[in-house]
């Protein structure tokens, strides 16, 4: 799959552990573009999987250049809040097609957000590499969800006539 690209050397397949180092010799992770391997076939909801991608690829730049934590944690709290709104739309959608899988989706939205914030509150502590910790948990994340969790409402709801 090509949801995680090489800037550098091309295509590396999903799953990949991946990284370079920065000019600070830290390790970086790979930055994550939106392709078509990554849709569930459902306009509304890839545009919004792009969308976090792409605030994903701010927190990286951002962590990329070492701006201040502010900054991050501005960048932190527009990925959440879309988020948060992503899964209420993706949630409303399933809820109204009854999903028999909706509890379950329902629940990883919800320790995602609890492990993110989390992930937020620690970014005061200013220890080195968290930052890049939690970007390369929320890619982690993201990446897993789509293929595996999301992937799994597809056929569901192009049975009830949602595109």
């Amino acid at each position: 799959m090509a949801a995680i690209r090489r800037k550098e050397a091309g295509a590396c397949r999903f799953g990949d552990q991946v990284g370079r180092r920065n000019g600070k010799g830290r390790e970086m992770m790979e930055t994550i573009q939106w392709s078509k391997d990554l849709s569930v076939g459902i306009a509304k909801i890839d545009e919004q999987h792009s969308k976090l991608i792409q605030i994903m690829g701010e927190l990286d730049e951002a962590i990329r250049k070492d701006e201040a934590a502010d900054m991050l944690e501005d960048i932190l709290t527009n990925l959440f809040n879309y988020a948060q709104s992503h899964f209420a739309t993706e949630e409303e959608l399933l809820r109204k097609h009854k999903y028999p899988e909706m509890a379950l989706h329902e629940l990883e939205h919800q320790r995602f957000i609890a492990k993110a914030f989390a992930f937020k509150e620690r970014l005061h502590s200013k220890r080195p590499g968290l930052a890049l910790e939690l970007l390369t948990f929320l890619s982690s994340w993201v990446l897993n969800h789509i293929e595996l969790t999301d992937k799994r409402y597809t056929k569901h709801l192009h049975g009830c006539g949602v595109q």
